[in-house]
């Protein structure tokens, strides 16, 4: 659900990007006929898109809050993906005479190309891609003799006329450099390891939440735990002490308890809370019980 316009020449570089995210839930043969309807252009508006994602018992979530297109020095980024089972990414870098294309499977470069000159180049969703190109098509060979913020008024008004569409939003990003980028390729390497940096942070964020929430389904919230031994408590074979919920924890066998406890009380949980078994005496302990 895109749309990413790039010029580059030796009059500089212009890039606009819209911000819609959208998201189907429903039945994926019911999805797939709601993207195909769209992505043909038989969908003109956002009323007939919740029309038929009623009728067809999909429901639509749309979020304009994703910016496409971003300036690095005098350096333009502009990217288009699809998630899947791998994220699947499409990067334009653009400079004054210099524009990169990147292909990008989850934290892999697929191919890339890099040209000179000047070019236009057109990212998004194949009915608005066509529809750009075609309106572009004969305006574009006038563009490495125009002024720079000539060709970003162009590009401009394609997204004016656009965005009524369902696929973009009526917002757009729009950025334009005179320069040249002098380390281009650096930066664009520099920005891509940014990336997998990013994408990596974000895998080991989401281990340690698995590991966490492994830990939380774990806490003992009843049952029989251990027998006080010379103040302590020891806990049965099948449980472990832990001193806080976290990727790395230290486990006990004997913890420290506070309450009034004698040699042999046997301390149970009960709907999460410590007791003395048959007295009723409530037990403290700075540590989590869990189960092994």
């Amino acid at each position: 659900m895109s749309l990413v316009i790039c010029y580059y020449g030796n009059n500089g570089a212009v890039m606009a990007g819209d911000r819609r995210q959208m998201f189907f839930k429903g039945p994926e043969e019911k999805r797939k006929i709601l993207e195909e309807k769209l992505y043909s252009g038989e969908i003109q508006n956002e009323e007939d898109l919740y029309k038929l994602a009623d009728d067809l018992g999909v429901k639509v979530i749309i979020e304009d809050n994703r910016e496409k297109v971003r300036k690095i020095g005098n350096t333009l980024v502009g990217e288009v993906r699809s998630i899947g089972l791998e994220a699947k990414r499409r990067r334009v870098y653009a400079t004054k005479g210099k524009c990169m294309i990147l292909e990008i499977l989850g934290d892999v470069i697929t191919d890339r190309m890099l040209k000179n000159g000047a070019g236009l180049i057109v990212f998004g969703n194949r009915y608005l891609k066509n529809k750009a190109e075609k309106i572009l098509k004969n305006v574009a060979k006038d563009f490495p003799k125009m002024d720079i913020d000539e060709v970003g008024k162009v590009i401009k008004d394609v997204f004016e006329r656009f965005k009524e569409h369902p696929t973009i939003s009526r917002e757009y990003d729009i950025y334009v450099t005179k320069n040249i980028d002098i380390n281009f390729e650096k930066t664009v390497e520099e920005d891509i390891n940014k990336l997998f940096k990013y994408r990596e942070d974000i895998r080991k964020k989401m281990i340690d939440f698995g590991k966490v929430m492994s830990i939380v389904n774990k806490i003992v919230k009843n049952g029989e735990v251990g027998v006080i031994k010379e103040g302590k408590l020891h806990l049965y074979d099948q449980y472990i002490a832990i001193d806080k919920i976290s990727p790395n924890f230290k486990t006990f066998r004997i913890i420290d308890v506070k309450g009034d406890v004698e040699d042999g009380d046997i301390v149970v949980i009960e709907n999460g809370d410590m007791k003395i078994k048959n007295k009723g005496i409530k037990v403290m302990t700075d540590y989590i019980i869990c189960y092994k």
